[in-house]
């Protein structure tokens, strides 16, 4: 029988008159950092040093995106992928909490901070949309609207339960299928470092199908650690999930490759249902943190290497890559460390590019319209449910280059806008909490629908990590249900064709 996706740090049990007072507590200290941020700013205290005046903003943000996290924490029920908690550590504090450190103690000065006028005006009332945002997100987790959708829509969900013997075959098959979209989504200059200038009416469809590689990823993972058997066939997948890991960072040059690749493996390991001890998060602490250097470190060198997102041949790409590794046996480590201090500081930084958006939106709202980002949520929500094969002259969805173009005066990179600035864009101040108050909504639901659910199921899980890391808290808002949707279409498919081959699979008594 198949265990409840559940892994819990071990915490002495409360009382729940105990437990009912966290809440309480927690927002107290959100009102103690409120408190805190006024009497510094009454006083001015961060006029003592430059740039200090973003300190009581920047704790009072920590501690509204941190809560759920320390409630959670506290009630033992902490949860690495728990939709709060990932969206927290994956993206929103180390962007906006980290990045206004960063900014506050002189560690980024990007060119675009000439784009914010009076930044300290701006630059605080950013991480105010960013915590109201945050707990808009929080509030419409936690209240009883996607529970109430949960109970409607589980019921009706397909009963596949399969063994961990049962999805070798299958499993595999999903990821020779996910490496084909692959391969053909990077001669296609979808996938990589490389820009794709043509436009395909197919490449929306391709692009959503190189998620078949991570779906069938997972899946094996699963299998791996969930089955009793273990020859040779188990260590040779173990061997071939693993050398993924160096091509997918090779062919993408991207910083984050390689701690994304590791993302399944983490998911899979305590979603079988083993337990989260205290020594094994370190362990996965310090794998994590190694990935994050080892791939900063590459993507960096490479992408410097490659200059630009131009189109190239494949041999030439992989040329670079072996250019890249030369680089980096050969050059001095103080420069190859130096690099990647400063990109790695650049990246992970992105309270400045928003707060661009925060400053300017209401000047260039009359100019959005020529840039095809009018309206853009409710456009693409629109528009979404029309492929593009059928709808030839379909306007673009949320074009990324459009809008660095306006607002960034630079239209070849993808500067981060985030749901919160995109919210922003949209609607008004109002927009990102009540905005950010559907998405927790939603979240709920793919939570209490796939993982907290009294019926577990290996194909619940696979969904559930394809639905959490397809919502983006860099990119548009109005990419994330458009998204979802194509997503819940790919899985359905497949994921009925996994139960066709799993269904018809005999599993030995040692097996069981």
């Amino acid at each position: 029988m198949e265990t409840q996706f559940s892994y819990k740090i071990p915490i002495p049990r409360r009382s729940r008159s105990q437990s009912f007072l966290v809440p309480i507590v927690i927002v107290f200290g959100i009102v103690l950092a409120a408190f805190a941020s006024f009497i510094w700013i009454e006083n001015d205290l961060g006029s003592l040093t430059p740039s200090f005046y973003l300190l009581p903003w920047t704790f009072l943000t920590g501690v509204c995106v941190l809560a759920p996290s320390v409630y959670l924490l506290y009630i033992g029920k902490f949860d690495l992928f728990h939709p709060l908690v990932f969206a927290a550590w994956t993206y929103v504090f180390p962007a906006f909490v980290v990045g206004a450190l960063l900014i506050t103690f002189g560690f980024v000065n990007p060119y675009f901070m000439s784009f914010i006028d009076d930044p300290e005006y701006n630059l605080p009332l950013t991480l105010v949309y960013i915590a109201v945002g945050f707990l808009g997100l929080t509030a419409g987790f936690y209240i009883p609207v996607g529970q109430f959708i949960t109970n409607l829509i589980e019921p009706r969900l397909p009963h596949w339960n399969w063994k961990p013997e049962q999805v070798w075959l299958p499993g595999i098959m999903l990821l020779f299928a996910g490496v084909a979209f692959n391969a053909l989504g990077f001669v296609e200059g979808i996938l990589g470092y490389q820009r794709n200038v043509g436009f395909s009416v197919f490449d929306g469809l391709l692009f959503f199908l190189l998620f078949v590689l991570g779906e069938g990823t997972v899946l094996l993972w699963l299998a791996v650690f969930s089955t009793k058997q273990r020859g040779f066939a188990f260590y040779l997948m173990v061997a071939l999930l693993l050398v993924f890991l160096p091509i997918r960072m090779a062919v993408l040059g991207s910083r984050s490759s390689l701690v994304i690749g590791l993302m399944p493996i983490a998911f899979a390991f305590v979603a079988s249902g083993r337990k989260l001890k205290l020594h094994v998060a370190g362990v996965f602490g310090v794998i994590g943190l190694l990935a994050i250097v080892i791939g900063a470190t590459y993507g960096t060198t490479f992408r410097n290497i490659k200059g630009s997102e131009s189109r190239i041949s494949a041999g030439d790409y992989f040329g670079q890559v072996v250019a890249t590794l030369d680089y980096l046996s050969t050059e001095d480590l103080g420069v190859v460390v130096e690099q990647t201090t400063d990109a790695l500081a650049a990246r992970v930084e992105n309270l400045s590019s928003v707060a661009v958006v925060v400053a300017n939106y209401e000047a260039l709202a009359p100019y959005e319209a020529s840039y095809g980002l009018e309206n853009n949520i409710l456009n693409d929500l629109y528009t979404s449910f029309i492929p593009r094969f059928v709808w030839n002259d379909k306007p673009p969805t949320s074009d990324a280059r459009a809008y660095s173009d306006l607002y960034f005066n630079y239209g070849e990179n993808s500067f981060a806008i985030s749901p919160f600035g995109d919210l922003l864009r949209n609607f008004g101040p109002i927009g990102v909490p009540l905005g950010m108050l559907v998405l927790g909504i939603y979240l709920r639901i793919l939570y209490s629908t796939l993982i907290d659910t009294p019926t577990p199921a290996m194909w619940k899980k696979v969904s559930y990590f394809s639905l959490i890391t397809i919502v983006s808290y860099e990119a548009f808002y109005a990419t994330i249900f458009p998204g979802a949707v194509r997503i819940v279409f790919i899985l359905g498919v497949s994921l009925w064709m996994v139960n066709l081959v799993a269904s018809r699979t005999k599993v030995s008594e040692r097996a069981t």
